[in-house]
């Protein structure tokens, strides 16, 4: 049977679909279904060749960042941040900072990685995954506080790391001296805010006055994020931030026409209209990356070493969680309990993928990073299933 681009979407999406409900009966994400998926296709058993769909990957890539991007801007709640923030932020922040020194020190120090490959990898190891932290805390006994830490960390985590990744590997491709390569980075977020900025002002114009005659409302908005993200990188800024920047604007528009109850009611109809369709799209491209990712594994690569790597990093996040949250614990008592379980909360999914495929995108040669967290992904999934079946049996 050959399989062409079409036929292999068609698996893609049945497999996707029969994961997502073993999802909800064993908490086991359908990133773990997809990527072994494109495993057993792909380098085991050879039915379908990475040349096949060679073509496609970038766009999926591009496609993939882009739309977890507006997802999580559009569902970010600014109001509420600064409410849940302060906690979840220092959090976030102390597991960004502690995961990319112990990992990336690792790296560096015992493996003699290169710094900015490390420090690339330390930051991808750093960032929870939403769907699988929302299935464990939904399902267990914990501290609403220590809830609504853990959920709010992996929301800020999809923007928070591709963004660090984003601007460590414009530092590397610089390669200008101290005060130009800070420049060039200030240059390169000014232009991605400035762009992010003009573009939702004038979608929010457009949404004021013809929103009820707009149609495919969520597309045309995601097409928009498409051609923002394209024209800033064409300028030299960051599409990321400025797509990151677009959302969020476009996100809260309901919060800003609070006072006026005419302009906030189409908007608010605007953003149901938006849900409907979202949540397909963003599973359909979301499963479509795991399973490439699958497709792009390198069996020959594998060995020894790399099972350890990625084991080694696995306990590294979880030692580095458990800090971090002792840290958290010791100014405030909410969080004294729980350690066990919020250490071992280390599901790794989308954003780690995404940010793993960023350097070779972006002309990096860092081959071993992809097949590290193809496993690091595996992995971290089966520490938190651990973690979660251990909390439910207390």
């Amino acid at each position: 049977m050959h399989f062409n681009v079409l036929t292999i979407m068609g698996f893609t999406v049945i497999i996707a679909v029969i994961g997502h409900l073993l999802f909800d009966k064993t908490g086991i994400p359908e990133s773990i279904f997809m990527i072994v998926l494109g495993l057993f296709l792909g380098p085991v058993s050879g039915l379908i060749e990475l040349a096949d769909i060679r073509g496609i990957i970038t766009h999926v890539f591009t496609l993939s960042i882009v739309i977890i991007l507006v997802e999580s801007g559009l569902t970010t709640d600014i109001q509420e941040a600064l409410e849940n923030m302060r906690t979840s932020t220092i959090f976030t922040v102390i597991v960004l900072i502690t995961t990319s020194l112990l990992c990336g020190g690792f790296l560096n120090l015992v493996l003699g990685w290169s710094l900015h490959s490390s420090l690339i990898l330390g930051i991808i190891c750093s960032g929870t995954s939403t769907l699988p932290i929302l299935y464990f805390t939904s399902r267990m006994r914990l501290n609403p506080a220590v809830t609504q830490m853990l959920v709010f960390e992996s929301i800020i985590n999809d923007v928070t790391i591709i963004t660090a990744v984003s601007i460590l590997i414009q530092a590397v491709n610089l390669r200008l001296s101290a005060s130009a390569t800070v420049i060039g980075i200030f240059r390169y977020l000014f232009v991605a805010v400035f762009l992010g900025g003009i573009f939702s002002s004038i979608w929010t114009l457009v949404l004021v006055r013809i929103q009820k005659e707009l149609a495919l409302k969520y597309l045309t908005t995601l097409a928009i994020a498409i051609i923002l993200h394209a024209f800033t990188e064409s300028r030299g800024g960051s599409g990321v931030i400025a797509v990151m920047i677009f959302a969020v604007t476009i996100g809260n528009l309901p919060k800003f026409f609070r006072t006026r109850l005419s302009i906030r009611r189409n908007v608010l109809r605007f953003f149901t209209d938006i849900e409907i369709m979202q949540d397909e799209v963003t599973f359909l491209v979301k499963n479509t990356f795991f399973f490439i990712l699958g497709l792009m594994f390198n069996l020959e690569a594998v060995n020894g070493s790399i099972l350890l790597v990625a084991l080694a990093l696995t306990g590294l996040m979880i030692i580095s969680r458990w800090t971090s949250y002792k840290i958290i614990g010791f100014f405030d008592n909410r969080y004294v309990e729980n350690t066990l379980t919020v250490s071992l909360m280390v599901s790794r999914g989308l954003t780690a993928g995404l940010t793993a495929f960023m350097p070779l995108e972006l002309g990096l040669d860092l081959q071993s990073i992809t097949d590290i967290v193809i496993f690091m992904i595996l992995f971290t999934n089966l520490v938190a299933t651990i973690g979660f079946m251990v909390r439910r049996r207390k």
